[in-house]
């Protein structure tokens, strides 16, 4: 009787190491699964021509979502430094394509007042939507896409300025929904509209959609020379682009600030 109750344990045991064994596939198909249907923005910051910065703030558009992330201590004591940003390939409004647009831009704060110092942006296209996508921020020549390096802004003082982006949808008229995402001075605002409702009230089969930024951003004022960007989404756009991006400078201290978003 004892030997075959030690026959049992033995078995079980046995089969406990065997079925562990086994697992170790499943457990890294699981892993697998859920870094599928990602990819990241890359986002490689020269900061050889920064003094006197406490902290970077780093934001980007993907997809028609946005992600902010800090950059502080020993991160800003090398010559660059590297922030990395995960999205998701899909979600209730567009799937990103080898085509679909992105931005990114990196703020220098003051290290005693957190106020922008300086910033630069870049423009991109997302040509790996389930990869790695690099960008070089800071670095280079201003480009149509780029600013290049580090951007000083001195102008006067926007108070309460509104975005006001118009989307031309001629070649779109059955969209339904479109996700708008604006940013200005490090500050995003986001909303979906039904684009088939502000059709039906457009002469022109264009449709406007303002954005008032009433609150100061905390990093200073908005200013006269400030880069704000506009993102609309969809996958009823696709071809050429389920998300596309356009940018303008700040050129005057009126209320309204127009861009042209596809």
């Amino acid at each position: 009787m004892q030997q075959s109750n030690r026959d049992v344990r033995f078995a079980l045991l046995f089969f406990s190491v065997i079925a562990l064994v086994f697992s170790f596939p499943l457990l890294g198909s699981s892993n697998k699964a859920i870094a599928a249907g990602t990819f990241t923005i890359e986002a490689k910051i020269n900061l050889q021509n920064l003094s006197d910065v406490g902290k970077l703030k780093v934001v980007t558009s993907a997809n028609g979502d946005t992600q902010v992330k800090n950059v502080t201590g020993n991160d800003l004591k090398s010559k660059s430094t590297t922030v990395s940003f995960r999205f998701n390939q899909k979600n209730n409004i567009v799937t990103a394509g080898s085509r679909d647009e992105f931005f990114t831009c990196a703020y220098a704060l003051n290290a005693n007042t957190n106020q922008m110092k300086s910033y630069s942006c870049v423009e991109g296209n997302i040509e790996q939507s389930n990869g790695k996508n690099t960008v070089n921020i800071g670095s280079g020549h201003a480009i149509t896409l780029s600013t290049g390096s580090f951007q000083v802004v001195s102008g006067t003082e926007i108070k309460n300025p509104t975005l006001r982006i118009a989307i031309p949808l001629s070649d779109r008229k059955d969209v339904k929904e479109i996700k708008v995402v604006t940013m200005i001075k490090g500050e995003f605002q986001s909303k979906t509209i039904d684009a088939q409702k502000l059709l039906k009230q457009s002469s022109h089969n264009t449709v406007i959609v303002p954005f008032l930024y009433d609150k100061q951003p905390e990093i200073g004022p908005i200013q006269v020379g400030d880069l704000f960007f506009a993102c609309v989404s969809a996958d009823e756009l696709n071809p050429p682009e389920g998300t596309e991006c356009e940018h303008r400078v700040t050129i005057h201290t009126g209320h309204i600030h127009n861009l042209v978003a596809r």
